[in-house]
C-alpha cells in the first residue's frame, strides 16, 4: 500500500509540474545551445543563428531612456530623407561622415562640382539615401553602444536596430559626437544584405 500510494504522489507531482508549461521539457530542448547565452535585453531579437552578429553582440545595450531619445531623431532624420530635403538630412550626419561623402565621394567623382552636403545627397540620390523610403515602425527596438573607431576615430560608437514595417530588420550605424548621436551612414542598412 505504500508503494501505491507513493507512486501516486509521484504521479500528482508530476502532473502538477507538467501543467502549465507552454514549452516542452526534454532532454533534447535543454541541451540544445542557445547562440550568445550572455547577451541579454532586446538585441536577442536581432540574433541570426550562424549568421553574421557582430552588430547585434557589440557593446552594450543602451538604456531605454537613450533609446527613446534616439529614437526621435531617428524619426526626424527618416522623415528629412523620405522627403529628399538633403540640407536637413545632412544636418543629422557625422562632421566625419559629411567629410567623407563630400571630399572622398562626391568632389572625387564629380571632379571638384560638388562641394556640400546636399549637393553630395542630390548627385548620388538613391545610390547614397537607398529607397527614401522611411520604413521605421516606431521607436528603435535596440542601440549597442561601445567604444571604438567610427568613420572619423569617434571614441564611441552606437549601432540602431529596428524592425521595419517593411517586415525586414535595419541597422543605423552612429558616431558620439559633442554628446549626440548622429547618424554614420546616408540609408539604413537591410540586417540581411
Amino acid at each position: 500500500m505504500k508503494f501505491g500510494l507513493g507512486i501516486a504522489l509521484v504521479l500528482a507531482l508530476a502532473v502538477v509540474i507538467g501543467c502549465g508549461s507552454s514549452g516542452s521539457s526534454t532532454t533534447a530542448d535543454r541541451s540544445k545551445p542557445r547562440p550568445y547565452p550572455w547577451l541579454k535585453g532586446p538585441s536577442r531579437e536581432f540574433l541570426v543563428p550562424g549568421g553574421d552578429n557582430v552588430v547585434q553582440t557589440f557593446g552594450e545595450e543602451a538604456t531605454n531612456s537613450q533609446r527613446k531619445q534616439l529614437s526621435r531623431m531617428i524619426a526626424l532624420w527618416m522623415k528629412a530623407r523620405a522627403a529628399q530635403n538633403w540640407k536637413k538630412d545632412c544636418g543629422f550626419f557625422s562632421r566625419a561622415y559629411r567629410h567623407n561623402l563630400v571630399a572622398t565621394d562626391a568632389t572625387r567623382v564629380t571632379k571638384g562640382k560638388v562641394k556640400t552636403c546636399p549637393q553630395a545627397l542630390d548627385f548620388f540620390g538613391h545610390q547614397a539615401s537607398g529607397s527614401y523610403l522611411n520604413n521605421l515602425a516606431g521607436p528603435v527596438d535596440s542601440l549597442r553602444v561601445g567604444q571604438g573607431d567610427g568613420v572619423g576615430g569617434a571614441a564611441y560608437v552606437g549601432f540602431a536596430q529596428y524592425h521595419g514595417n517593411d517586415g525586414r530588420d535595419w541597422i543605423i550605424p552612429l558616431e558620439r559626437e559633442g554628446g549626440e548621436w548622429k547618424i554614420s551612414n546616408a540609408t539604413p542598412i537591410d540586417r540581411l544584405h
